[in-house]
C-alpha cells in the first residue's frame, strides 16, 4: 500500500505543483492587474502541469503531448520577445524620465533666475510669459566692474577727513580697523588719491542678462554635457517633451504682506508627461508659493 502510495506521489507531486503554482498565479495576476508577461506565465505554467496530470494519467496521447509542447515552446519564445521589449521599452522611458525631469528643472531654475533679476528691476515679477521672454532677450542686470584690491592698512587722517563728507566718519573720529572697501572706493574718486588705490575700480554697469547668464562658457558647456541642448528665450514657457502643447502655470502676487513689508510672491507649476515609477500618476514640478516670497523648488526640498 505505501509502496503504490510512494509511486503515485512521485508521479503526480510535481505535475500537481506546477497545476496548482499555474492557477494561484493566474488568479493573483488577474486580481493584482500584474502585466501582460505575468500572465501569459502563469497560463503556460498551468497549462503545463495540467498536460503533465493527463499524461501520468495515460488518457493524453504523447503526439498531441509533443504537438502542445511545441505551442507551449513557441509561446515561450513569444514571452521572451515580449519581456526583452518590455524592459527595453521601460529603460527607454526611465531615460527620457531623467531627461525630461533634469531639463524641466533647469527651465524653472532658469525662469527663477530671469523672475528674480526682472524683480529687483520692477519691484514686481512678470506677470506673463511675453514679458518675461522680453525681458529675457533685451533686459539689463547691474554688473560690478571691478579692479584692484583693498590696501591692508588703516587710513590716514587726511583721508578720514575727507570721507567725513560722505558720513564714513565724524571730525576727529578715532581710526581703529583696516580700510574697508566702500572707503577705498571713496578714496579712489579723491583728487589727492593715495597712490595705493590709483587704479582702483568699482564701477556698476548695466548688461545683458541674456549674455551675462545664457552665453557664458559655463552655463553652456553645463546645458550640452547635461544633454539640455541650447537655450531657447522662447522655450521658457513649455514643459519639456510635450510638443510645445503644454505650458508651465505662471502665477504672481504683486504685494504680499509679510510682517511690517510688502512683497512680491510668484508660483511657477506643471506635470511632466513622466512618472518616476512607469504607470503611476506623472510627476509635479514647481517653485515658490503665493503665500510667501519664498521661492525654492519642488525638487530641492527632499
Amino acid at each position: 500500500m505505501f509502496s503504490n502510495l510512494s509511486i503515485i506521489f512521485k508521479k503526480y507531486s510535481v505535475p500537481a505543483l506546477f497545476f496548482v503554482m499555474g492557477v494561484a498565479l493566474f488568479i493573483s495576476g488577474a486580481t493584482g492587474n500584474q502585466n501582460t508577461m505575468f500572465m501569459i506565465s502563469s497560463i503556460m505554467m498551468f497549462l503545463a502541469g495540467a498536460l503533465s496530470i493527463l499524461y501520468s494519467t495515460g488518457t493524453f496521447k504523447s503526439t498531441l503531448l509533443y504537438l502542445f509542447g511545441g505551442l507551449a515552446g513557441l509561446a515561450a519564445i513569444a514571452t521572451l520577445y515580449l519581456s526583452f521589449n518590455s524592459v527595453k521599452e521601460t529603460s527607454v522611458y526611465m531615460e527620457n524620465y531623467e531627461l525630461c525631469r533634469g531639463k524641466s528643472i533647469r527651465n524653472l531654475e532658469d525662469i527663477r533666475f530671469i523672475q528674480k533679476a526682472y524683480a529687483e528691476a520692477n519691484g514686481v515679477y512678470a506677470k506673463d510669459w511675453e514679458t518675461l521672454i522680453d525681458f529675457a532677450k533685451n533686459g539689463t542686470v547691474p554688473y560690478v566692474e571691478s579692479e584692484g584690491s583693498v590696501p591692508a592698512r588703516r587710513i590716514n587722517e587726511a583721508e578720514r577727513d575727507y570721507l567725513v563728507q560722505f558720513g564714513l566718519y565724524k571730525k576727529g573720529q578715532a581710526i581703529d580697523f583696516n580700510m574697508t572697501e566702500k572707503e577705498a572706493y571713496f578714496l579712489s574718486k579723491w583728487t589727492n588719491c593715495p597712490e595705493d588705490l590709483k587704479g582702483f575700480r568699482r564701477d556698476t554697469l548695466q548688461r545683458s542678462l541674456y549674455e551675462m547668464k545664457f552665453t557664458s562658457t559655463s552655463y553652456v558647456e553645463s546645458r550640452m554635457k547635461a544633454g539640455h541642448g541650447k537655450f531657447y528665450a522662447d522655450s521658457l514657457p513649455y514643459i519639456p517633451f510635450t510638443g510645445g502643447r503644454e505650458k508651465w502655470k505662471l502665477e504672481t502676487v504683486d504685494s504680499l504682506m509679510i510682517g511690517e513689508d510688502r512683497m512680491p510672491a510668484m508660483m511657477v507649476s506643471g506635470k511632466i508627461p513622466f512618472a518616476k515609477i512607469q504607470g503611476t500618476d506623472t510627476e509635479t514640478l514647481s517653485f515658490g508659493t503665493l503665500s510667501s516670497p519664498d521661492l525654492v523648488g519642488s525638487w530641492e526640498e527632499k
